[in-house]
């Protein structure tokens, strides 16, 4: 009989496979209650299940909603088969395949087990919401004390990009610029007071989009990293520009969301290829006052990570950082900062991630937070790096009275 049912379904699939189905565009955040039948979709009320007022349940301590308005809100496809009683989902290239009172199931033909069984309610079937979030790669936070679910979806689109654009300097030697007056762009409905992270889909050409998250201590990692070696992201050489550089790499692979923060290591939507610059100067002192000020008062940060590429480019112009502290409404965290994605002495080309050494004899010298530049590399301290006067001097810096004649 198990036989006959996978025969019968495979051949459902290779039909519903053939019809175009896609993630719908913009963000998409939902949030259910558990008892309750209407449901926020952006911070918009909307019927969980239209005119029939089905709840979303616990059953032995995991959340059971019925799926079809959240994934069809997100531009999939739900597919009932009657004769197996089988639900199929679809959405961009995941696939999950569940079966009614079975506690396993296929997602993208491998078999993973469930905690709880779907189930039929009053004519309708009820789905383990968390499984199936995560199944399909979108985040999934629970509120104890709400008793509420969020499922999220983030990405960038091309009109945020036009405007981020306008509104980003040409880089004149600073790591990094604050954009909005700091302030972060989330929605309100985007602020969740609930640990969960996202990691948007690869785009046609292999490149990350977003990562976002609500950082709370329960999803910090507790071991160190792993190896992150066996990802190789759009762009990426192994370059060496010795004494040059610290570290004499020019690249990492860099994490849009960082390990202290979320604990990932080799995932493939989360890291770019970046320069050693950007990596440290750039997104490193922000990662670091997050995971501080998680470390100390047990609050949530919103993080959002946006890598930003030009056209077709491999390597990314740039990354966007956005931090909010959720319980204190931004009195602990509040940023909204583009990091350049340069490397000072190299000029990279992002298109391929090919680079060249432009030489290091440069007018003065400054570091990444200084209010000062020098003439001597040694008094500006050990995060001294190269620039021209006039880009100091478009910074805002001056000149150092020790050194500067």
């Amino acid at each position: 009989m198990r036989k006959l049912r996978t025969l019968l379904v495979t051949f459902v699939l290779m039909y519903i496979c053939l019809l175009p189905v896609g993630a719908a565009e913009g963000d998409f955040v939902v949030s259910l209650e558990i008892g309750n039948p209407i449901m926020r979709v952006n911070g918009i009320e909307t019927e969980i299940d239209p005119n029939r007022g089905t709840k979303p349940i616990v059953v032995d301590g995991r959340t059971l909603v019925p799926i079809r308005a959240i994934i069809e809100g997100l531009g999939g496809r739900v597919l009932w088969i009657e004769e197996t009683e089988t639900v199929v989902l679809i959405l961009n290239d995941e696939q999950i395949q569940l079966n009614i009172d079975e506690k396993t199931a296929l997602v993208n033909g491998k078999e993973k087990s469930l905690d709880v069984e779907p189930r039929v309610i009053n004519e309708r079937t009820m789905i383990p919401v968390r499984f199936v979030a995560e199944g399909l790669g979108l985040g999934v936070a629970w509120d104890d004390d709400s008793q509420t679910v969020f499922v999220v979806k983030n990405s960038f689109e091309h009109e945020e990009y036009e405007r981020l654009m306008k509104a980003v300097p040409e880089y004149f030697g600073v790591a990094r610029v604050e954009i909005n007056g700091n302030k972060p762009f989330f929605e309100d409905y985007e602020i969740i007071g609930a640990s969960f992270e996202y990691y948007g889909q690869l785009d046609g050409i292999g490149r990350c989009d977003v990562g976002f998250a609500s950082v709370g201590k329960d999803i910090m990692p507790t071991t160190p990293r792993g190896s992150i070696s066996s990802v190789t992201p759009t762009g990426w050489q192994s370059v060496v520009y010795r004494g040059v550089i610290d570290g004499d790499y020019l690249y990492n692979r860099c994490h849009l969301i960082a390990h202290q923060l979320t604990g990932e290591n080799a995932n493939k939507r989360n890291l770019i290829t970046g320069t050693r610059y950007l990596n440290i100067e750039g997104m490193l002192p922000f990662e670091n006052k997050v995971f501080d000020y998680i470390e100390k008062t047990g609050n949530h940060v919103m993080f959002r990570s946006t890598p930003v590429f030009s056209e077709g480019n491999l390597v990314a112009d740039g990354v966007l950082l956005e931090g909010y502290s959720v319980e204190d409404k931004g009195e602990g965290i509040c940023f909204c900062v583009y990091c350049y994605n340069v490397q000072p002495g190299v000029r990279v080309d992002y298109s391929t991630g090919d680079s060249t050494f432009v030489g290091t004899s440069f007018d003065v010298y400054r570091t990444p937070s200084g209010k000062r530049y020098h003439s001597n590399p040694d008094c500006g301290g050990r995060n001294s790096y190269g620039t021209s006067i006039e880009d100091a001097q478009n910074a805002g810096l001056t000149p150092c009275q020790k050194c500067v004649k």
